[in-house]
């Protein structure tokens, strides 16, 4: 379940990360960054699927967020969308509040595991935890960061 719980999250993560990106590609930071992000949370799922057998989870479908075909279309997509008018930086705010939201339950989704693994003695799991869990933390500090930086400009001038 707990396998389940961070994969579940992860995806969802990595999908909001992608529309993101899609919907704010005149800002190259908020653009190249999310697809970045993820992508590490696809790898997240990617690096829990050994374990997955072993402890009755099920196997979630990364394709979405990783399949270059996917990627080259947002790409062809954001080259087009260039010209068109930024969106505002509200609706910016907006969105990294709710990537924000869905990251720390990704991070909290590991910690939980975490605890699992040391319960079970599980230490090639927790290995894999301590390391994806850090990366997660990184994700909801850059979302944090960026939310700091962009919204009193654009609530000053809504």
């Amino acid at each position: 379940m707990a396998i389940d719980d961070v994969q579940d999250a992860e995806i969802e993560l990595a999908k909001q990360l992608v529309a993101m990106a899609d919907r704010h590609v005149s800002d190259s930071d908020v653009y190249h960054m999310s697809l970045a992000r993820a992508h590490v949370c696809a790898e997240h799922v990617w690096k829990l699927r050994p374990f997955v057998e072993q402890y009755e989870a099920h196997a979630v479908d990364v394709e979405d967020a990783t399949t270059p075909g996917f990627l080259d279309t947002l790409r062809k997509s954001a080259s087009t969308a260039i010209g068109h008018t930024p969106v505002s930086g509200v609706v910016l705010v907006k969105d990294l509040r709710e990537a924000y939201l869905v990251a720390h339950r990704v991070e909290i989704n590991w910690i939980i595991l975490q605890q699992a693994a040391k319960a079970a003695r599980a230490g090639e799991l927790l290995e894999v935890i301590t390391a994806c869990h850090e990366e997660a933390e990184q994700t909801w500090k850059w979302l944090r960061t960026h939310i700091k930086a962009t919204a009193p400009e654009a609530l000053a001038t809504s």
